[in-house]
């Protein structure tokens, strides 16, 4: 009976350690069908957390808004702020290409080159900064390109000091528009704020009255000097073909206007020959003649002289017709200029018998029909009304800036009908016939509606 119980025992123990086992030996296998089945994400995150494993802090669970912002050490130990820069500290061994920030992800940027060693444009071109800045080409043979990269379209090829309009701006390359409209990419440092000089070695001579030497090549430089007609210049350089470096035959040096020189030398007068002295005759006496044969014989009147005789002009010269009046309008302003032919050039002048300026002319024609007009070219560009070039009638007046193109008027002239007009010429000496284009107009005024 004993021996029973002893063996039940056991049967129940074996039973027992059968049933655990059973129920233990699932469970164990249970991670490792898990992991076999788990998203390698997922494995990952749990390979790093077991590699980085942070030490257990022991304390109560506190809201994340509730706890103290974390401050972070900025320049001169002082905590950043929004827009505060974060301190850079560069690795040993790495002068300027790397850069270290703590618990910042960073990137190291590194400019690549074509196989002719040129940079190549690292941002998309939409990326690219927006401009508007007037530029100077600075290399020789540029080349305008149709993409950012040299292996690309050539648009066109682009003289030294050539300037262009720069529309936006990349790393290493620059979106650009020429003076035609053409569009295209140019490297960064073919391009020049500052206008570009060509060297050259030439001789011109100043071809308009009053031409301003300047110290630097711009109408708002300090004038050195004002030069006359045909002074010979010695140019160092040129640039756009719009300003000349250019220096005097007494060593001063400054910068001209190039469209106001000419290359042609001006004429050399032919010098007159020295007369020889005549020998004066030994006069012939007259036997039997009481005449002194010293006297010259009284001339005889020409035909239609007389007591009566005469020009018949009114202080206007011989040939003087006085003109033709239809009315206070452009045709009688007209016929007045018409009458003004061939009176002298004479600065601040406005009276046929002393001469006129161009814009002593105007004066004289507007105030036989009792119109006053100033006598200065820049305040008779606001006299009136403003016409347009296709709206132009006889009698308006033409307002040029003829020297500088600085904006400022400097000569005007009365149009005449048929693309010509009439004005008071300093360089010839008169008043004389003109084209009404002959100039830069900056306005046309009409006096007489």
């Amino acid at each position: 009976m004993q021996q029973r119980k002893k063996k039940n025992r056991s049967q129940r123990t074996v039973v027992t350690i059968a049933v655990c086992t059973m129920a233990t030996f699932p469970l164990l296998m249970i991670p490792t069908g898990l992991n076999k089945g788990t998203p390698a994400g997922v494995r990952v995150a749990r390979a790093y957390e077991e590699a980085f494993r942070e030490e257990e802090k022991e304390g109560v669970l506190v809201e994340e808004w509730a706890l103290p912002p974390i401050e972070e050490p900025g320049e001169e130990g002082k905590p950043l702020t929004e827009g505060a820069l974060i301190p850079e500290s560069y690795i040993p061994g790495k002068e300027h290409t790397e850069k270290k920030y703590d618990g910042y992800m960073t990137a190291q940027i590194e400019q690549t080159f074509d196989s002719s060693d040129l940079p190549i444009e690292m941002l998309d071109t939409d990326a690219f900064e927006s401009t508007y800045d007037e530029m100077y080409i600075s290399t020789n043979k540029t080349i305008l390109k149709e993409i950012p990269n040299m292996d690309s379209t050539t648009v066109a090829d682009i003289d030294r000091s050539t300037k262009v309009i720069r529309i936006a701006r990349g790393s290493t390359w620059s979106l650009v528009k020429t003076e035609d409209g053409r569009k295209g990419y140019l490297l960064n440092k073919s391009l020049s704020n500052d206008m570009v000089f060509n060297d050259i070695d030439r001789t011109v001579w100043v071809d308009a009255w009053d031409l301003k030497l300047r110290e630097e090549p711009s109408t708002d430089s300090r004038i050195l000097k004002i030069l006359d007609k045909n002074t010979k210049l010695h140019c160092s350089a040129v640039a756009i073909d719009q300003w000349y470096r250019v220096e005097l035959e007494d060593g001063t040096k400054g910068y001209v206007y190039v469209s106001y020189t000419t290359t042609n030398p001006p004429p050399t007068p032919t010098p007159k020959p020295t007369p020889k002295p005549k020998a004066t005759p030994t006069p012939k006496p007259s036997s039997g003649s009481h005449n002194d044969p010293t006297k010259a014989p009284t001339p005889k009147p020409e035909h239609g002289g007389g007591s009566g005789g005469g020009s018949g002009d009114e202080g206007g010269g011989s040939g003087y017709v006085p003109p033709e009046i239809t009315g206070r309008n452009g045709e009688s302003i007209v016929n007045i200029a018409k009458s003004m032919l061939g009176v002298k050039y004479t600065w601040q002048g406005e009276t046929r018998e002393g001469g006129v300026d161009c814009s002593g002319l105007v004066v004289y024609c507007y105030r036989q029909l009792r119109a006053e007009v100033p006598h200065q070219s820049n305040l008779i560009r606001d006299v009136g009304d403003e016409v347009s070039r296709e709206d132009v009638r006889l009698g308006d007046i033409f307002v040029y800036d003829l020297k500088y193109g600085d904006g400022i008027a400097d000569h005007v002239a009365i149009y005449a009908g048929d693309g010509k007009v009439i004005h008071a010429s300093y360089s010839r000496g008169q008043v004389v016939w003109g084209n009404a284009d002959m100039g830069k107009i900056l306005t046309i005024r009409r006096i007489f509606g």
